[in-house]
């Protein structure tokens, strides 16, 4: 195993392509994923590195943003199939809950009985597609009427 330093995204740009089965995005910047790694160009890199049956798994755990439409509206650009798994962490001290999005070329991989039994429907909403040059928080605010 290698392990480079620095930003992944620029580091995976300079990189031939590497055939990896799974990319696990699971960076952060304080509370969320940096605006950068959840771009349209982002993704064009990150799918250049993967298998053809390759799997990007994306943590979007935030207390304050639903990220849930961003990476659908990455999933419906590239063609991908994508499912949600929420954690709830229960009663366990240590656990902490978390939300990941599953995307991949092939459907079938979303089949397998761990990942449809974890699956869950997310919010509805749309969204414009995130780009290097367009991103927006203010319609991913999660809120509560008071």
């Amino acid at each position: 195993m290698e392990v480079v330093l620095g930003d992944a995204r620029l580091s995976m740009e300079r990189e031939p392509p590497q055939n990896y089965d799974l990319i696990v995005l699971d960076a952060f910047s304080g509370d969320s994923v940096p605006v950068h790694l959840l771009t349209r160009e982002a993704f064009e890199i990150f799918l250049r590195h993967l298998k053809p049956n390759g799997g990007l798994a994306v943590h979007i755990t935030n207390r304050h943003l639903d990220l849930v439409p961003v990476v659908r509206k990455l999933a419906e650009q590239h063609d991908l199939t994508w499912a949600y798994i929420p954690y709830k962490s229960g009663d366990v001290a240590w656990h902490y809950a978390s939300d990941w999005m599953i995307l991949c070329r092939d459907p079938a991989l979303l089949q397998h009985e761990l990942i449809r039994s974890a699956a869950a429907t997310p919010t509805a909403k749309d969204v414009r597609l995130w780009t290097d040059d367009y991103a927006s928080l203010l319609p991913l605010l999660k809120y509560e009427a008071r």
